[in-house]
């Protein structure tokens, strides 16, 4: 089952990081782990997610959770995203993601 606490606590985490900190690539590959490990489970949580904050944190590794899915069914719940958020520059993340499916 996702962990949906664990998730929001990373992302809080990564809120509180310096510019400059080198522990960013931690707490991205444990978000990717975590949204890796159930596709539907991750769809079920973006989809109902109304915290721009978070989807603009994951968006950053949207590229990441696709190549480790390969899922067309993620992609079209990236494209709800971007709908759902108009104010987030989310389209050049959900392209990186349909490139990292096809590589």
């Amino acid at each position: 089952m996702l962990d949906k606490e664990k998730i929001v606590k990373i992302i809080n985490e990564i809120d509180s990081l310096f510019i400059e900190d080198t522990r960013y690539p931690i707490f991205w590959n444990q978000l990717t782990q975590l949204l890796s490990e159930d596709e539907q489970e991750t769809i079920d949580f973006l989809d109902s997610c109304n915290d721009e904050n978070i989807i603009n944190n994951i968006s950053s590794i949207f590229d990441n959770i696709s190549s480790n899915l390969q899922s067309n069914k993620f992609i079209k719940c990236l494209k709800r995203l971007e709908i759902k958020f108009p104010n987030l520059l989310l389209y050049p993340m959900i392209e990186a993601a349909v490139y990292s499916m096809e590589t």
